[in-house]
């Protein structure tokens, strides 16, 4: 730094006429000595004029900086925010003020973390803390919601808990948002602790506080999730997760952000079909459809997200017995899964139409949408998927009493698990119910060839 090198200049020239004494020599010599002890004033005073008139150049650099730091964190551009953020604490080391120097650590913390690097976030932030009896540079729930986020950034929940309650201690009653910012990290501390019941209750109070601060996109947007949790606390029944998910569709109507509401209704109803509600599920995947289609022209993030919207709007259709209707929105799906490239959804789609089809009678129709879907889930390496269409497939068959090849599709599915042990359980032991079915309609049909076979013959020669 210029600050450091100019130091060391200082300190080299008072090394040198440090002992105020003459050298021995001529009073010519002498003369000549007293001149350079002149310049070697004139020097220092020139070095202190020129620090003195570098250190207002250099609070305002700092501040210019600081100042584009924030514009560019605001347009997203995290990259230029660092670099800004670091030449601002990079110059503040070179000034007196204790303060500027922990504002520039505090802001160069801060945009590490937003930038996913929570290590040297935090290392930075703590050097913004201040001392005992000492004032801090930034307000402290700013400080510790920060490094709390570092904490998480890293993995280690429990310490970034423990100062996100530092920072919701001086947030509450002052900042509601800020206070409900902080609710929303800890319930995702408490879901990477896997605790759904700790963390449905802070979504819960993020949202009621979000409400209260004015701000439904953020209000609906955690009650939506802690909605998704309740089921899983064991806490809340049937009828409160309705409550809130009412109270999310109210919201919703307050908000203007198109792709935020096709998302919020897209979640609504996966809830309502988690709660078999159907219907409600149905009507939200139909609310959610027109924010999320923009065209041919849509990006393919966009493109992606009205397909599952699609696909989970005929997933419903189907529960619903509306298997006609159900058809167009599989179809639309799949097409759109083709395109995206994504063959385990499409595949996912073609059981969805291979059901409906087996619902409405045409048997061919599902056999071929069955084989479709084991192909595109093969192609996708989904094991999963695998066994659901040679259950499906099982299915169709000893519906149309071919209780054979039911067998050999139900012992593939049982195949299927052998990699993945894990994946047993009840649909293991649904396969192994069907294919014992299968096989007991096997034998009984053999039994009755066989028994024909011996039979004497009637008929005249």
């Amino acid at each position: 730094m210029a600050l450091e090198d100019t130091s060391a200049l200082d300190a080299g020239l008072i090394r040198e006429g440090g002992s105020g004494q003459a050298p021995r020599g001529s009073v010519k010599k002498k003369r000549k000595n007293s001149k350079k002890s002149k310049a070697e004033t004139n020097a220092e005073e020139t070095e202190k004029r020129e620090h003195e008139e570098a250190s207002p150049r250099r609070d305002t650099d700092i501040e210019g900086l600081t100042a584009a730091g924030h514009r560019a964190l605001l347009r997203g551009d995290t990259k230029k925010a660092l670099a800004c953020f670091k030449r601002a604490f990079i110059l503040s080391e070179g000034t007196a003020s204790e303060q500027a120097r922990r504002v520039c650590a505090f802001n160069l913390g801060a945009a590490y973390v937003e930038a996913g690097k929570p290590k040297k976030g935090l290392d930075v932030l703590l050097r913004s803390l201040p001392g005992e009896g000492e004032d801090a540079a930034e307000p402290m729930g700013d400080l510790f919601f920060n490094v709390g986020a570092a904490h998480a950034g890293l993995g280690d929940y429990a310490k970034a808990l423990e100062s996100f309650r530092q920072a919701q201690a001086r947030y509450r009653s002052v900042q509601a948002g800020c206070d409900a910012s902080t609710s929303v990290k800890m319930g995702y501390c408490y879901l990477g602790l896997e605790d759904p019941s700790q963390a449905t209750s802070c979504f819960l109070e993020a949202g009621r506080a979000y409400e209260e601060a004015g701000s439904p996109e953020r209000a609906a947007t955690a009650l939506c999730q802690a909605t998704s949790l309740m089921g899983q606390s064991g806490r809340h029944g049937p009828g409160e997760v309705v409550q809130v998910l009412d109270q999310c569709r109210q919201l919703c109507e307050q908000i203007a952000n198109r792709a935020l509401l096709g998302k919020l209704y897209n979640d609504i109803g996966l809830c309502f079909s988690q709660l078999k509600i159907f219907s409600l599920a149905a009507e939200s995947f139909e609310r959610a459809l027109p924010f999320c289609q923009n065209g041919e022209e849509a990006a393919v993030q966009d493109r992606g997200k009205e397909a599952a919207v699609l696909q989970n709007l005929g997933a419903a259709q189907n529960m619903l017995g509306n298997f006609s209707k159900a058809l167009g929105f599989h179809q639309r799906a799949a097409a759109l899964h083709s395109a995206l490239g994504n063959r385990r959804a499409q595949g996912q789609c073609f059981c969805n139409t291979a059901f409906a089809f087996s619902q409405m009678g045409d048997h061919e129709a599902a056999e071929e949408n069955y084989l479709h879907a084991l192909q595109a889930f093969k192609d996708a390496g989904d094991l999963q998927g695998q066994r659901q269409a040679c259950e499906g497939l099982g299915a169709l068959r000893f519906h149309l009493g071919d209780p054979e090849r039911a067998v050999l599709h139900y012992k593939e599915a049982l195949r299927l698990f052998s990699p993945c042990p894990d994946a047993s359980g009840p649909a293991q032991e649904r396969i192994v119910n069907k294919l014992t079915d299968a096989l007991q309609s096997t034998l009984s049909w053999n039994s009755r060839i066989f028994r024909g076979g011996v039979r004497t013959p009637s008929a005249p020669m």
